[in-house]
Order: structure tokens, then sequence, then C-alpha cells
């Protein structure tokens, strides 16, 4: 995973007029049944290619030589790659993602960072705390890796009694010194959110231990708590990362269950949403999507215009509008994707529940507008 730091040098490399190839390939296996990362590199080559001429062919066809090289290398790991390089310059570097990125390609003087901010704001840093009367371990997990971890332990005096201490007062020592440790914990998550600021608080751990920590936690804090789950204060980071993501998921799916009855309200003659493979792309044509929903396990080829770049589902031999010969594409959902983002929209992809209910009321393409439009609604499945 690429840190904040390592971002910022890209931001800052200096190309001194050479130009920077940025990869940025989607690696699930689950969108590799029809369509392959390497089909889609090979795709995104071809496109950006005719778009340039002379030795910028030249430059290019020597950068994506060496992706090449390195990718017949590699067995994909994660969910998401991305890659940059520069052979003039001697910059090359690739990395894997746990989340899925968007298929991009850009030959620039600059690295394209752009998708990599986008990652970076779209998803939630979650901060978890696994405690029991005496230990604490403080994790953040973040695009689906433990990103930092700490521990410590207090002392905490035994809860039977020493010698001629009674027991009432024995309890209540025990008691205080339980306390002040989840006292201790709860300052360390607020410099801990104040050092790399989360956005959901998981703890885990003996239900007495969370329940007291939850009470002495700061109210900016207590606010951020997601789930509260049983876990052993010696569990793996395995184990922890996958309680983390089961909780990221349920609060995921229940967002995108949401944000698809949203559509569904909102859809209609002269409504802010719109639904159906047609109507959609139609939204897309004409600059209007603000957030492109889309069903995660829908697939289907489609057609371009290179010219006034209207999309259109299947293949169409000419464009309905300016009669140029249209483009085949492998997959019209995927570059539907990057067409949204390319216009500053944003997309979300439903799974589960959302999924199943977006494939039924829109062929599992739908989006919400800037405005309201007259673009028709029909869906077409």
């Amino acid at each position: 995973m690429l840190t904040q730091e390592q971002i910022e040098q890209l931001e800052a490399f200096d190309a001194q007029g050479a130009r920077v190839l940025s990869v940025y390939l989607d690696l699930d296996p689950a969108s590799q049944i029809r369509r392959s990362y390497r089909i889609a590199f090979e795709d995104l080559v071809k496109a950006l290619r005719a778009r340039l001429e002379g030795q910028e062919q030249a430059d290019l066809s020597r950068e994506v030589e060496r992706v090449q090289t390195w990718l017949d290398s590699q067995d994909p790991r994660g969910k998401g790659l991305a890659v940059f390089s520069c052979t003039p310059r001697g910059l090359w570097h690739a990395s894997f993602f746990a989340v899925r990125v968007m298929n991009h390609l850009a030959f620039e003087p600059t690295p394209d960072v752009a998708p990599l901010l986008r990652l970076v704001d779209e998803y939630e840093r979650y901060a978890v705390a696994v405690v029991d009367k005496e230990r604490a371990r403080l994790f953040t997990v973040f695009l689906g890796e433990i990103e930092e971890m700490e521990e410590f332990k207090d002392f905490v005096i035994g809860k039977h009694r020493q010698g001629g201490v009674s027991d009432a007062r024995y309890q209540r020592h025990h008691e205080t010194h339980v306390y002040w440790h989840l006292k201790r914990v709860a300052q360390r998550l607020a410099e801990l959110h104040r050092r790399r600021r989360f956005d959901r608080l998981i703890l885990a751990g003996p239900e007495e231990a969370t329940t007291e920590l939850r009470r002495v936690l700061p109210r900016a804090l207590a606010h951020r708590v997601a789930a509260v789950i049983p876990a052993e204060v010696f569990a793996s980071e395995r184990e922890i990362l996958d309680k983390t993501l089961e909780v990221e998921r349920r609060i995921e799916r229940e967002s995108e269950e949401r944000l698809v009855r949203q559509l569904v309200d909102l859809a209609g003659p002269g409504g802010r949403a719109i639904l159906g493979v047609r109507p959609t792309l139609a939204a897309l044509w004409a600059d209007l999507v603000q957030t492109l929903v889309v069903a995660h396990s829908v697939r289907g080829d489609g057609s371009e215009c290179p010219n006034c770049l209207r999309l259109e589902p299947g293949r169409v031999e000419s464009c309905p509008t300016c009669g140029a010969a249209m483009r085949h594409l492998h997959d019209i959902y995927h570059r539907a994707m990057e067409r949204a983002v390319d216009q500053a929209g944003s997309v979300e992809v439903v799974y589960g529940e959302a999924e199943r209910h977006l494939v039924d009321v829109g062929g599992g393409l739908g989006a919400l507008l800037r405005y309201a439009s007259p673009v028709p609604q029909a869906a077409v499945r």
C-alpha cells in the first residue's frame, strides 16, 4: 500500500521533459472471468497509442514493454495495482492494493496520482481498540490493510485480596486500576486520532472491558464507535483485520442498499436520478452524472464513438449522433465508470442485496444526477 509520503513524492516527481506512464489495473478475481487485467491493459494502451504521434508513440512503447515484462514476472496480489514508469529519469514504482481500483492509463509529463487521491478520499479509516482489564492493542486499518499497531500493558492489582485488606476495599482498588487503564486507552485513542484521523472506531474484547471503555471515551470518539465485538486481546493481526473488514463490509452493504433505494425514489420524469443502461449512458454523454451506481456482477460489451464520445450498449457500427464509426468495447460498464470519473463524478459499485435490486430495476446501472434531466427513464436490461 502506498503511504501518503510516497504519494507526495510521486506528485513532486520532475520528469524533466520526459513522460511518465501511469497504470491502474483492477485485479479483483471476480472481474477476471471475461476481462482479465492483461486484456484491460492492452485495450488501454491501444486507445492511448491512437492519440499519440511519432516520438511519443515510441516513448510509450518503451514504457509499455517495461510494464509488460514486469507483469509477466508477477503473480497478481490483492485487488488492485498501480505502476509508475519513466525509464529516462529512473522512475519505477509498483504497488498492489487490497481494494479495487479502476482501470486507467496516462502518459503525461508527471505521474497521474489523481486516482490514488480519489482512493484515499473515498475509503474510510478504521481504528480498532482490542482491550481487556490490563492490556490494550490499538490498530488503524485503511484500504483493506493494517497501517499501524501499538500495544501496552498497565499494572492492575488482582481481584483477590492479599493479607488483611478487606474484600470490599481490595475490590475498589482493583476497579480503580482498571478504570485508570481504560482511561489511558481512551487517551491513546485520542492521540491516535490527532495523528492519523480515523472515521470509525471498533471496540473489541470482553464485554465488561469494552463497556467501560466506551463510557470513558471522549465524545468525539464515542460518536465514531461503529461496532463493539468480542475478541481475545491476544488475537492475531489477521483475526483483527478479518473482524474489521467484516464490520466494514456490513456498513458498506447497508449504505449501498440506502443508495439504491434513493435511486428508485428519485428516478422518474424530471427526477434527480436515472435507471437503466441506455438512459444512464445517455446521461453520461450529456455530462449529467454526479454518482454512477453499478452492480458488481454486470458485464456486457458496448460501443463508443471516438468523435462525439457517445456510448451505446452492444455492437453499434455507426454513431447515431454523428455517423462516425463506433469503437467496440469489451466492457461498457467499466468504460462508463471511467467516463464518470473523467467528468469529476463518483462511482459506487454495489454488492449483495443492493446489487440484486439494481439489476432488477435498472439492468445493473443507474445514476444520481447533478440536476433534473429530461433523459428518458426507460430501463434497458
